[in-house]
């Protein structure tokens, strides 16, 4: 197999047209790329004798999208970049995902969203870390979820076999519950961690507007059952419904009792405390049944940590 500058000469003797200027400035950008150079020697032997002749253009493609593909927003195809494979003898150009991009791609696959907001779905953990000196008073919440986000990726590697308690965030209004846990949900899936985070009350209202409709019960199954089994549930903001009987023993009794039996970590973003969340347990539209919220707050306590977050109003400074 001739080397590559004997290749170049073959072709310029085989196709005089290439005094062309264009064409002999793609030459000239291919014979001076040292990946080229590179990746000729390293497979002399695999080459074709016409190899160059026949895969200029994917040559000259791969240089130049090497190049583009330096600015994430560039290229043919961004998010990826362009790498030299051999086909039948050929050099050919294949396109392989990002680091950033393959991060992604694994959030599409492995996080499942039911009604959280746009800027939490972007939330990044390690944007948190960096600025949690600003907010001292979510600094504790931000160091238990990088701790818990440690734990669950060393047990996914095989580290350890130990159940990983989950956290219960409880603070006021908007001081970034949901966002922190947004965050978390994010880098876990990006490390192919299956996440499940859905918003309390919108699921269960819409498990209700679907009674009516066709599949409604299948479609409740499917939920709950998603929910009992995720590798990591996110339950975002309990108790801001009008509690009903049905909505706490049929739905949440039945998620958290099948956690817990099979040590599934679980979180939760709440406005209340403990006590304020028992309360709210206890009294349904139905009754008062305090006896059965106890139930429930022992399952919650057995599968999270309950951790405060404090500080100032975020939803007020957008």
């Amino acid at each position: 197999m001739k080397d590559l500058g004997s290749a170049l000469k073959d072709f310029q003797k085989k196709y005089p047209q290439v005094s062309n200027a264009r064409l002999a400035q793609t030459l000239e950008v291919i014979k001076n790329d040292q990946d080229v150079q590179d990746f000729w020697q390293a497979h002399q032997k695999e080459l074709k004798p016409d190899a160059f002749a026949v895969s200029m253009m994917d040559l000259f493609e791969y240089v130049n999208q090497k190049h583009q593909s330096k600015n994430p927003d560039s290229g043919l195809f961004p998010g990826y970049h362009p790498v030299l494979t051999i086909e039948k003898g050929y050099p050919h150009v294949t396109y392989q995902a990002s680091q950033k991009t393959q991060e992604s791609l694994m959030q599409k696959k492995m996080l499942k969203m039911f009604s959280v907001p746009k800027d939490v779905r972007q939330a990044d953990l390690k944007q948190l870390v960096a600025e949690v000196g600003q907010h001292p008073g979510r600094q504790a919440a931000v160091s238990a979820a990088v701790r818990l986000f440690d734990a669950l990726v060393s047990k996914d590697e095989g580290h350890q076999d130990d159940f990983v308690q989950g956290l219960y965030l409880y603070g006021d209004f908007g001081v970034g519950k949901t966002y922190l846990m947004g965050a978390l949900a994010n880098a876990l899936s990006a490390n192919g961690i299956s996440v499940m985070m859905v918003h309390w009350t919108s699921m269960i209202e819409d498990l209700k507007a679907g009674f009516n409709k066709n599949g409604a019960d299948q479609k409740t199954d499917d939920i709950i059952l998603q929910a009992k089994q995720a590798e990591v549930l996110i339950l975002d903001d309990m108790g801001t419904d009008n509690l009903t009987a049905w909505a706490r023993d049929s739905i949440l009794s039945v998620i958290l009792e099948y956690r817990m039996q099979n040590q599934l970590t679980t979180c939760f973003t709440s406005n209340f405390d403990l006590t304020s969340l028992e309360e709210y347990l206890s009294q349904t539209r139905e009754a008062k049944e305090p006896g059965k919220a106890a139930r429930l707050m022992q399952r919650i306590l057995f599968l999270a940590q309950p951790v405060a977050v404090a500080g100032e109003n975020l939803r007020l400074r957008r």
